[in-house]
């Protein structure tokens, strides 16, 4: 009876003409609807916004108000989210345990309350399990927001993983028992380490639950030059072969049809358990209920209809899904193979796996490259060798090894040979291009010559003008440097030490002074996403790891023409080539730039009196960089008269620089204070403000306004903090 009338309704629905007005135009629900989640974001979508709106109000009234309503639903939540998901610095906390992570020093414990989450630090590895109701107290931590121009911003990060807490544990006690389906997950990698070791164990993480961790640096570069990283985050190929495998086995056996989709929807289920409920991983299995449930009710929807009906779900779901990358991609990938599938599906199998390497790489450019911005122009070449090794060899072995763990031996022969292979190919198969950040309106751009090229690729007239300008503007981007009409001064908030690059207009001359301690990469990290391929100067201003920390990875990972170091530095960078040696009196010329060295005259005890002092114009103002150089190196240069406008304060605000009497006889318009973020020194010493404010010199310091940038053209200039 139940049957009978469903099958009725079905009836109704398919015949009834508004049903019909829906399919095949969902994807243009869930093109607003993504031009909305920008517009949340960037102002500049409003226009595509408004445009795509108007055509579907045009075009279908039904589909326009259908989008209204999700889209405000989707916004209502949105508000909610925001409102309710913020940092909760309280030192208490209690909660379900979901997820437990041991690291080498310390476990991380992940706290459920509510729909929030917690994130407690426990470095004394008490004796807890997934499910435990706990209940403590701690130090709370701050987290930081974005503290320079287009790092990572980690309050947000986990403001849009719904997590409001971070705590150090001090106290913590197991106040009851509850019921958790993390717990699949917890016995699964208990399985996982006391069934595997070594290389076996690193290969079983990352290819059954995306867990790289335990990859040498080495492979993880491998993988990141070749362009594979998707390969080894658990996504839609994985379920596509799980699905695959399980559907072969059980139909060796005749199984019904019903009974293996049944089996395949319960797999699912649990391997969603497993990786967390990734959201690629979410996407490609709510894709496969989708396709399962529209292939029995005989609905009628296309393959872009269920994609884009996932999309509405996931986003009415989490509106925060729009901050993950692993969803982005993992549509964009989704969406090519489906739009290419019905074009090469006559032809060779290498031949499809190229396409669609080729053309993924080209819709998820943007993306990938705000996440690395090196990429390898041979990867979609690689790639179809890869995606064979990993489908075919490597992928379907760890299926079979974690159920039969005696073949552990054999699975880690052949992963250490398939690291060999990766590591060979990227050293010998890399052909990079540096790409800078993609901005709203470049995507837009960049977006807008590739569907035009798509769309009129088949007329003869316009499709090689096409294709030019598209590698036009590729070439435009990569080297953007050379079209500003503006430079710019980048002090830099480091959590230890100092950096400062200075890029002149027209790329007429680019200097790195000090590197920092290369903690985090935050140096690194900074110059690739502005697309700076090469360092016309690095200066090193004295041998102390908080400025020359970093030096031997910009070295890597930059074309540095000169490298600029004390007279008196005895540091191992001196052994490099291309050094100079430079002491009190000399000049080192960029472009029409010219440096003068003030300092140091000799060789002195104090390693940081031997710092490099660094007297230039830069738009219409005198900048004196001193390095970490004290009250005695300044008493020594305050006779020089010069005329200085902007002074980058010695010592990182410390009180042994920044003398009254040298200020008082500099008259500097603006200080700059790089304060680092390590507790223990209290940078800046409160004598040093004072003295700087009572001469009326306006102060910025990077432990109050982070990175500090000054921007300057011909006569015109301006200072800028992010905070």
């Amino acid at each position: 009876m139940y049957k009978v009338y469903l099958k009725i309704c079905l009836n109704r629905l398919k015949n009834n003409s508004s049903y019909k007005h829906f399919l095949n135009n969902f994807f243009l629900i869930a093109l607003l609807f993504l031009f909305f989640l920008l517009l949340l974001n960037q102002a500049l979508a409003v226009l595509p916004f408004i445009i795509l709106a108007y055509y579907l109000f045009r075009k279908n009234k039904l589909l326009f108000k259908a989008s209204v309503v999700l889209i405000a639903s989707v916004f209502i939540h949105f508000l909610l989210l925001e409102y309710f998901v913020k940092p909760d610095n309280n030192s208490t906390f209690s909660g379900k345990i979901v997820d437990l992570e041991k690291k080498e020093k310390h476990q991380k414990i992940t706290l459920k309350k509510g729909v929030f989450k917690l994130l407690i630090y426990d470095y004394d590895f008490r004796n807890l399990s997934v499910g435990d109701i706990v209940q403590g107290k701690g130090l709370a931590l701050d987290v930081d927001p974005e503290r320079i121009e287009g790092g990572f911003n980690y309050k947000d990060y986990l403001k849009h993983k719904k997590t409001i807490k971070n705590v150090i544990c001090e106290e913590i006690e197991v106040k009851g028992r509850g019921i958790s389906i993390n717990l699949i997950k917890y016995y699964f990698l208990n399985y996982l380490e006391n069934n595997f070791q070594g290389e076996s164990l690193a290969f079983m993480k990352a290819m059954l639950i995306g867990d790289d961790a335990l990859f040498s640096e080495e492979f993880k570069g491998a993988i990141a030059n070749n362009g594979i990283l998707h390969l080894f985050a658990v996504s839609g190929l994985h379920i596509i072969l799980f699905v695959d495998i399980i559907n072969k086995i059980l139909q060796s056996f005749r199984i019904k049809e019903n009974i293996i989709i049944s089996g395949t929807c319960l797999f699912l289920f649990f391997y969603l358990i497993i990786t967390s409920f990734s959201a690629s991983v979410l996407r490609a299995a709510l894709m496969y209920y989708l396709a399962v449930i529209n292939k029995s009710l005989k609905l009628g929807f296309s393959s872009l209809d269920v994609i884009s009906i996932c999309f509405i779900i996931l986003i009415l779901i989490n509106p925060y899904y729009m901050y993950d990358y692993g969803f982005i991609l993992s549509f964009q990938a989704s969406l090519v193979i489906i739009l290419l599938s019905p074009l090469i599906s006559k032809i060779g199998h290498f031949k499809q796996l190229l396409i669609i390497s080729i053309f993924a790489a080209l819709i998820t450019l943007p993306v990938v490259i705000n996440i690395n911005n090196d990429i390898n122009l041979l990867s979609p070449f690689t790639n179809v060798i890869f995606i064979d090794l990993i489908e075919g060899i490597i992928l379907p072995l760890s299926l079979v090894v974690l159920f039969l763990p005696r073949l552990s031996k054999v699975y880690e022969f052949l992963v250490i040979a398939f690291e060999k292979l990766t590591v060979f190919i990227s050293n010998h198969l890399y052909l990079p291009i540096r790409l800078p950040d993609f901005s709203f309106l470049t995507t837009m751009i960049y977006y807008v010559l590739l569907i035009t090229l798509g769309l009129f690729y088949h007329k003869r007239s316009l499709k090689n003008i096409l294709i030019v300008s598209n590698i036009f503007f590729i070439l435009i981007l990569a080297n953007i440097k050379f079209f500003k009409v503006s430079g710019e001064v980048n002090f830099l908030d480091l959590v230890n030490g100092e950096s400062v690059l200075i890029e002149t207009p027209f790329n007429e001359c680019t200097a790195l002074i000090d590197t920092g301690d290369g903690s985090n990469n935050d140096v690194i990290d900074f110059l690739k996403s502005r697309g700076i391929k090469k360092l016309d100067y690095l200066f090193i201003t004295h041998n102390h790891y908080d400025h020359n920390g970093g030096a031997f990875e910009v070295i890597d990972n930059f074309f540095v023409k000169n490298i600029v170091i004390s007279a008196y530095d005895d540091s191992g960078i001196g052994k490099y080539p291309k050094i100079i040696r430079v002491k009190a009196g000399d000049r080192v010329s960029c472009g029409k730039t010219v440096f003068h060295i003030i300092h140091p005259d000799d060789n002195y005890s104090d390693e940081n009196d031997n710092s490099i002092i660094i007297y230039t114009k830069l738009g219409n103002k005198n900048f004196l960089f001193l390095g970490d150089a004290g009250k005695e190196v300044e008493a020594k240069i305050i006779d020089y008269n010069l005329e200085v406008d902007v002074i980058k304060v010695g010592h990182h605000g410390s009180a042994t620089s920044t003398n009254p009497e040298f200020i008082s006889k500099l008259r500097p318009e603006y200080a700059i204070i790089q304060t680092g973020r390590i507790e223990k020194f209290g940078f800046p010493h409160k004598q040093t403000i004072v003295t700087l404010e009572s001469l009326n010199v306006k102060v910025f310091r990077t432990d109050q306004h982070y990175s500090i940038k000054y921007r300057f053209r011909k006569n015109e200039s301006i200072f800028e903090i992010i905070r």
